[in-house]
């Protein structure tokens, strides 16, 4: 029997569309990810979402999405003037 693999959660998105983007990037750099939408209503793809990888995978994937700016719903939002 092969060892179970732990599952953690990346990051949170208000959306299901932006967490399959940050899953694209993910995948695409060979980190294998998954999707997890936090609801059943019928705009599924507007509900929020969670990314998740495997624990082994969650510094690495931390860092493609920093350098691919990322952003989730727990980042602090930019309130700079310009």
């Amino acid at each position: 029997m092969e060892k179970e693999e732990k599952i953690v959660v990346l990051e949170k998105y208000a959306s299901a569309i932006d967490a399959n983007i940050v899953k694209g990037a993910l995948e695409a750099s060979g980190i294998p990810a998954g999707v997890i939408v936090d609801s059943t209503a019928n705009a599924i793809w507007m509900a929020p979402a969670r990314v998740v990888v495997f624990e082994r995978d969650l510094e690495l994937a931390k860092q493609v999405i920093s350098e691919n700016g990322e952003e989730s719903i727990d980042s602090p939002e930019d309130t700079s003037e310009e």
